[in-house]
């Protein structure tokens, strides 16, 4: 596992965006697993800026999202598909054929789960998954005690989870389950990036740190990812 300490924001975006663009240069049509929520924001606003003034573009990618609220179609304004929509599909744009999002609304939670791990395979795997991490450890929607075996599925949403929900929505009723891609589909996504931007993430990056895969703390399957690269932003007390 590669760690990289950003000393602000705008150079952990920075680097975010160098980790996108070489995964491009491999491969124009690269599929691409990504989060939302504030974590991944200065990325996506990095890739834009790049992109307009000339730099390698995400036009040929293809683009999964992570996860999703249970009862939230892709049009409400709260849900992931919506906010990616806002920070990165319309700003560049892409195309409605690039794009596979998780539907909160579908009518059937189960078979759109199994969908989007069908799309993902047909496209021929993840090359690149993207992470933020949670509070309490989550990664996408695989919350602590979350079974690392599976991969898309209906997951139930910790407390912390749902707190974030309301402090984002705090008019709206609160979702208590979620669809997400699975750590067996995180894990199988040829490279990781790791993104910890807040300092309320700093138990989450020690259990990740300490390098041993501890079920309550999901994010620390990534110690047995073969290719994965975390960029952390840096407390005061860590810079030179």
């Amino acid at each position: 596992m590669r760690i990289v300490r950003a000393s602000s924001p705008q150079e952990l975006a920075a680097a975010g965006a160098d980790a996108v663009e070489r995964c491009l240069a491999q491969n124009r049509r690269a599929v691409l697993a990504l989060p939302t929520g504030k974590t991944p924001v200065g990325l996506y606003a990095e890739l834009v800026r790049r992109a307009r003034t000339g730099a390698r573009d995400l036009a040929e990618a293809r683009i999964f999202n992570l996860d999703e609220y249970c009862g939230l179609a892709a049009a409400d304004p709260a849900s992931f598909a919506a906010e990616l929509r806002r920070h990165l599909i319309d700003p560049l744009p892409l195309r409605p054929a690039q794009l596979r999002l998780l539907d909160g609304g579908a009518p059937d939670l189960e078979a759109e789960c199994a969908a989007h791990e069908r799309a993902i395979s047909a496209a021929g795997g993840i090359d690149l998954c993207v992470l933020g991490v949670g509070v309490n450890g989550h990664i996408a929607f695989n919350e602590p005690g979350a079974d690392w075996s599976l991969r898309t599925h209906v997951a139930e949403l910790a407390a912390t989870t749902r707190a974030a929900f309301t402090l984002a929505n705090p008019d709206r009723p609160v979702p208590s389950r979620g669809l997400t891609l699975g750590v067996r589909s995180i894990l199988d996504a040829r490279h990781v990036l790791l993104l910890i931007a807040t300092p309320d993430k700093r138990a989450a990056a020690a259990a990740l740190h300490r390098g041993i895969a501890d079920p309550a703390w999901p994010v620390s399957c990534l110690t047995a990812h073969p290719d994965a690269t975390v960029i952390e932003l840096c407390a005061p007390a860590c810079r030179p």
